[in-house]
Order: structure tokens, then C-alpha cells, then sequence
């Protein structure tokens, strides 16, 4: 066992990690974690439910109760930086153009971008439509990543340019905001969303923010931001020896603990229903009526279930034998739970007991899209040691060298878009302590290299994988086109958003 040296301790301290947990990620990182025991895809029919058309009407009359109430709230995590989705540039800017530089260079008049790329070529007096007549590819490229130009390839994705139409272009960051002002506006025109960001760029998107309320006339935006604490960091471990990494220093080296530290940011908030959804997942006028209609209809399926979930909570105490049956039967037909076979062998006297854990959680209800490309990430059965539940999977948790997992992964015919809506308030509106939910054996090790050394890092749980376990789940069908993310640059070309193999999004 690795034993912290006082310097490393105080380090430790100064993040607010204490040597306990750093101890556990050391010897997580040393025998790997857990594979996910998937037992069976969610399918339609069993696991994901599908909205009848009966059905929406009811749906949308709960979301728009709520919503004029003030209760809603979108969740943005918006922290990741753009120099993945410039990748192919920034290699063709040290060597030879390379295809997917090609095509983003042939199509860069298509790019929302391109206006600001315009302006600050002509305030330098310089002509860009002769430089793209003389395929002077390096010279535009530069004006796009680097600090000479629009610093793409060093600003986070919720800065970029995604949209343009009408004679408007929108930053990914706008888009979200301007999808919240359609489902979230309340009685009173305020909506309540929050960024997760870096903190190197709060000032930046504050200044954006401030230009964007100028737009907003007689709207409220109450618009917050945060950072991932230091405390969600995690250790690393060379791959050779299974010791900390260190920097030249001798200090220990901490690395970001993915989204799943985020679900300490969700957990501060003062919210009751949140929609989370991901920054690049920036819908186009085109799709934008289709991906607000199944947001809503989301919103209003997770409040009816709240509503019988609540409701049962209330009367735990009293509950006859019919509403007993009652949630058995809301169990089968939202979370493919069989309580039945959970409490066939329970005394009646601690029925009860075990309802109310049952449903005293925070709730989520997921958009499940069909996968028509390469399986990734998606809806599963879960076995762990609280049972058999509906999980949200990742093909790196899942063991594809067993045959049967394997199979199993390939029967997947959904996939994962994050488009989320969650209940985070118990049947007294307080809040939940979301932290209490988290699977802490869901972790993430990768290998990365440091210094010319392979290393393994730790990823604590996802955020919509292990950190949301524990939470009551359901999972529903909504349209391909409410999602078009944009993992490259060339995503931002409308032909590439819409068709793009779902599989290679995740």
C-alpha cells in the first residue's frame, strides 16, 4: 500500500481530498475497475417506453403546469474545450492538409463562423477570398485556432460559433440558452439555466452573457455558472509500477475527474426539476420545433411520475393493499422493476420499509434515440449489489472479451443522446443529498501518457452512468433528429450533423 508522504498530505488537503479516498482511487487504479454485469439491452417493450399520442396531451399540460410555476431549470455542462473538435486543423497546421482539414477549408464559407473570420481578416487588410482562391490553407487555419484569430483551438465549445439563420449566428452557448427561453420561461418571463465552465473563461462568458440580456427585452435570465471543485480530482498512476505520477517537482499530479464530478455542481443547486443536456448537442432551426416538443413531453412524463410517486409517499404509512398493487404496477410499466419477486418473501410489516426506499429517491427520465450506426454507450440492464436495475452504459464498461456480454452489447438497439429531466426534490420539497445515490464502484480508467510514460487515470463515475444509479430511472423513445452533436468541426456542416453514425458520439 502507497503511503502518502506529508508533503503529498498537505497537497491532498489543499483540494479538500482526504488520504482515506486518495488511498481507494490508488488501489482502484491498480486493479482496475469493475466491468458493468449487463444482463440484457433495454429495448422497446422492455426497458423504453414509448409516448402514446393519447398520451402527450396529458404530458404536456403537467410540463406546462410546471413550468409557469417557476420549477424548472436546465443543466449545462459546458466546461469541455473546443481543441478536439479542431483536431484535424490543428494537425494540418504542423504538416500536410489532411482530408477532414480539406473539407472543413472547401466548406469554410458555410461555417457560422465565417462572418468573424471575415471581419478580422478585413481589419488586417487582408483579402480572405484570395487566400481561399489560392489555397492558402495554412493562413486561414492559423485565424481559426490561434490567438492571431478566433482562438478556437484554446476556447471551450459552449464559445463556438455553432448556428447560423434569419441573418443571426449563435454561439453553442447561446443556442442552449435560447432553446431554455422556449421550455423554461415561467409566468413571470424568468428562466433559470446553469453552466458548468472553466474558470479561466468565466470572464469571458459573463461579458457574452451581459451582451445576450441586451437581446432578451422582457426576459429575465437568471444565469449561473460554475466550476468543477478540486476535490472531484483524481490521482493517476504509471502503468509500468502502479505509483502516483508526479511532475518534475516531485508534487503528485491531479487530473480532472470527468463529468461525474458534476454531480457535486447539480447537487448545490437550489433547483427542483432540471433538464440536463450537452453543449454540443445544439439543435438547427430545422429540427428545433421536434427536439422542444420531446424536451417538453420528457418534462411532463417525469412529472407524472412524480406525482403517483409522491403522492404513495405521503400515505406510506396507510397504504392498502390495492395502492400497493398500484405501485407494482407503476414499477413495471416506467422502470421495468418486478417488485413482486423483491418482496414475495418480506414480512407485511416491512412492505412498507421497503416501498418507501424504493421510492424516496431522486428521479430521472432519459431520451433514448435508436442507434442506426456503430453501437456505443447506451441503456442496459444492470446487475450490482442493490439488484437489477436501468442503467445507462458505456462500451468501456462493458466486458467485450466475455462472449455473452458481448452479444449482449450488440443487441443494443438504442443509444444514449443525454437529453436528461430530473426530479430532485422528495415528497416533503426538500432536496435530495444526491451524493447518497452515486454507485462509487462505477469508475473509468484510461490510459493516457505523461512525460513519455504511459499512465492510468481514474474518471470518477459519470455523470449519467454511476453518479446517477441509485436514482429511479425510465427511459423513452424520442427522434433521431432532436440530436445532432457536434464532436468535429465538420459536425457544424448541416449534411454531416444529421447523418452522422450515432455510434461514433458518444
Amino acid at each position: 500500500m502507497y503511503r502518502f508522504t506529508d508533503r503529498e498530505t498537505e497537497q491532498l488537503g489543499k483540494r479538500g481530498i482526504i488520504e482515506y479516498a486518495a488511498s481507494e482511487q490508488l488501489n482502484i487504479l491498480s486493479e482496475g475497475a469493475p466491468f458493468a454485469d449487463v444482463i440484457a439491452p433495454a429495448v422497446v417493450g422492455n426497458g423504453i417506453c414509448v409516448i402514446t399520442e393519447e398520451e402527450k396531451i396529458d404530458y404536456m399540460e403537467l410540463y406546462k403546469i410546471a413550468r409557469a410555476d417557476s420549477r424548472i431549470m436546465k443543466f449545462v455542462p459546458a466546461s469541455g474545450a473546443a481543441t478536439r473538435m479542431f483536431n484535424d486543423l490543428i494537425k494540418s497546421s504542423q504538416g500536410e492538409i489532411g482530408e477532414e482539414a480539406l473539407k472543413t477549408l472547401n466548406n469554410i464559407k458555410e461555417f457560422a463562423f465565417y462572418e468573424d473570420l471575415e471581419k478580422l481578416f478585413l481589419f488586417r487588410n487582408l483579402d480572405i477570398d484570395k487566400l481561399i482562391e489560392n489555397r492558402n490553407w495554412k493562413e486561414i487555419i492559423d485565424h481559426i485556432l490561434y490567438e492571431k484569430g478566433l482562438n478556437y483551438a484554446d476556447k471551450p465549445k459552449a464559445m463556438i460559433k455553432f448556428t447560423k439563420y434569419d441573418g443571426y449566428t449563435r454561439t453553442a452557448m447561446e443556442e442552449q440558452i435560447y432553446e431554455a427561453i422556449t421550455v423554461c420561461t415561467d409566468k413571470d418571463n424568468l428562466i433559470r439555466i446553469h453552466f458548468t465552465v472553466s474558470e479561466k473563461y468565466i470572464p469571458q462568458v459573463n461579458e457574452m452573457i451581459s451582451d445576450l440580456r441586451e437581446e432578451l427585452s422582457g426576459i429575465t435570465l437568471d444565469f449561473s455558472l460554475s466550476v468543477q471543485k478540486p476535490s472531484t480530482d483524481t490521482l493517476a498512476v504509471y502503468a509500468d509500477d502502479n505509483t502516483p505520477v508526479k511532475n518534475e517537482s516531485g508534487e503528485l499530479v491531479f487530473r480532472p475527474g470527468g463529468h461525474g464530478a458534476l454531480i457535486e455542481n447539480l447537487n448545490d443547486l437550489d433547483a427542483d426539476i432540471v433538464i440536463i443536456k450537452n453543449i454540443d448537442n445544439a439543435v438547427n432551426k430545422e429540427y428545433r420545433q421536434q427536439s422542444e416538443e420531446y424536451t417538453k413531453l420528457l418534462l411532463g412524463y417525469l412529472l407524472n411520475i412524480e406525482n403517483k410517486v409522491k403522492s404513495f409517499l405521503k400515505e406510506i404509512d396507510i397504504l392498502s393493499q390495492d395502492s400497493i398493487e398500484e405501485i407494482k404496477f407503476l414499477s413495471r410499466k416506467y422502470f421495468s422493476i418486478d417488485l413482486e419477486k423483491q418482496m414475495e418473501y418480506l414480512e407485511n410489516h416491512r412492505k412498507n420499509d421497503f416501498l418507501f426506499d424504493f421510492l424516496n429517491r431522486p428521479i430521472r427520465v432519459c431520451g433514448m434515440i435508436r442507434n442506426t450506426g456503430e453501437p456505443g454507450g447506451g441503456p442496459f440492464f444492470v446487475k450490482n449489489r442493490k439488484g437489477i436495475s436501468l442503467q445507462i452504459v458505456e462500451s468501456s464498461q462493458i466486458d467485450l472479451n466475455d462472449p455473452l456480454k458481448k452479444r449482449i452489447f450488440e443487441r443494443s438497439t438504442h443509444f444514449n443522446p443525454v437529453l436528461l429531466v430530473c426530479s430532485l426534490r422528495d415528497y416533503r420539497n426538500e432536496k435530495f443529498d444526491l451524493k447518497k445515490f452515486v454507485d462509487r464502484d462505477s469508475y473509468f480508467v484510461s490510459k493516457k501518457t505523461f512525460n513519455g510514460r504511459e499512465i492510468k487515470a481514474l474518471e470518477l463515475p459519470g455523470l449519467w452512468n454511476g453518479a446517477m444509479s441509485d436514482w429511479i430511472s425510465a427511459f423513452v423513445e424520442i427522434p433521431l433528429e432532436t440530436f445532432c452533436p457536434a464532436k468535429t468541426v465538420n459536425d457544424l456542416l448541416k449534411k454531416e450533423r444529421y447523418q452522422r453514425p450515432l455510434g461514433q458520439a458518444e
